[in-house]
């Protein structure tokens, strides 16, 4: 889950229009500034596939699809589910383009397969992200006008999405043309939100300190900047910097725990730590619970624990939350400063979506920003060995 304000701030529309889809799809968590877990190759079902027929025949398949509402056992279903719809959606838009219809119909069918081609590789999933380009390209040079200026359209922000394929001279290239676009543009939400998403694509990518430097330099000029609305976004920038390059880094943590006490965060050295940020609002972060659970119940004598950050804005119902789960690890939250989003250990991180789960090693240095599902069991197997 998101904050209200998070969902599509400063991302552009093919990106946004994706990465919503995928939210109102799985109820797995989605956010403009948020990483995504990186995907196995996920087999298309039968019920996917989508038949041939007129336009109207596909887009009433494509209807029923997202009208489905799957109750899902753990986030991998859920994943499997969005995976396969959008792969159904890139379908029907290919096989709506291939047939002779009215300019909208054809625009409307070319706006779906994009979107779901640019969702796909903002997981990371399969080699979506390389097909962009070419993609787009035959966009732009469909003899049908609507079609192609859409490509045009959609020609940056495919570059962006492409970004970690690039040599770096390219990479290079690309960001300096965005960042002299800032003042052309006037800073307007699409120009800062092409740079937003060019430092969120390479750090869930494998390469954090090019995001988080791109971070940096939007905090530095937003934070010299004349212009209000942008100036106010330093902060979130420098903070989603700090998140960006967390991984093989040192994780700082401090604040009250529930008991009222201050967390001793030097005391965990030697272990293992889940720090799991999460609210009982949170529908993903409920059903990624007994997964946790599992877990803990597993490696906690092999030397694994989890802090749990909880975004909750009522010590009762918090309290009682976890009296009623029997949740046995601690949770940091504290009623006498800023709650909910505004916790101070979420904003340091730019922290604009739960759950978040980030794995801990032993030195205190960040192994994973996604450790959820199975990912968690298998990292917890490879850094503590087979559970007893």
């Amino acid at each position: 889950m998101v904050p209200p304000h998070a969902i599509c701030r400063f991302v552009p529309w093919p990106i946004a229009a994706a990465i919503c889809s995928l939210f109102l799809l799985s109820s797995i968590s989605c956010s403009s500034n948020a990483t995504s877990p990186q995907a196995k190759p996920v087999a298309v079902d039968s019920e996917f596939n989508v038949p041939d027929g007129t336009p109207s025949e596909i887009i009433t398949f494509v209807e029923n699809i997202k009208k489905r509402k799957p109750k899902f056992k753990n986030n991998d279903e859920a994943m499997a589910f969005a995976v396969n719809a959008q792969k159904a959606f890139i379908s029907a838009g290919d096989k709506i383009l291939k047939q002779e219809t009215s300019p909208e119909i054809a625009a409307n069918a070319a706006k779906m397969k994009m979107a779901a081609m640019f969702m796909l590789a903002e997981g990371q999933i399969e080699d979506f992200s390389k097909q962009l380009i070419g993609e787009v390209t035959k966009l732009k040079q469909d003899k049908r006008p609507s079609v192609a200026q859409l490509g045009e359209m959609l020609w940056r922000p495919a570059q962006v999405m492409s970004a970690p394929a690039m040599t770096s001279t390219e990479r290079e290239k690309l960001t300096e043309e965005l960042f002299a676009d800032l003042p052309k543009a006037k800073y307007s939400q699409e120009s800062v939100g092409a740079l937003v998403q060019l430092a969120n694509t390479l750090g869930s990518a494998g390469k954090p300190e090019d995001g988080g430097a791109i971070y940096e330099r939007l905090a530095k000029i937003a934070g010299e900047s004349t212009d209000a609305n942008f100036r106010s976004n330093a902060e979130i920038f420098q903070a989603t910097a700090r998140r960006i390059q967390l991984p093989g880094n040192k994780f700082v943590l401090n604040g009250k725990m529930l008991t009222g006490e201050e967390i001793n965060w030097d005391s965990y050295r030697g272990k293992v730590v889940l720090i799991d940020y999460w609210a009982t609002w949170c529908g993903p972060c409920l059903q990624e619970l007994p997964n946790v659970k599992k877990n803990y119940e597993k490696y906690h004598d092999k030397g694994f624990d989890v802090i749990g950050i909880s975004l909750d804005e009522s010590r009762s119902k918090l309290q009682e939350f976890v009296d009623q789960q029997k949740i046995p690890w601690p949770q940091m939250f504290d009623d006498s400063r800023d709650m909910g989003w505004a916790h101070p250990m979420a904003k340091y991180y730019g922290i604009s979506s739960v759950p978040t789960a980030i794995l801990v090693d032993k030195d205190g240095n960040v192994v994973s920003m996604t450790a959820r599902g199975g990912e968690l069991s298998a990292l917890l197997e490879k850094l503590l060995g087979k559970a007893n």
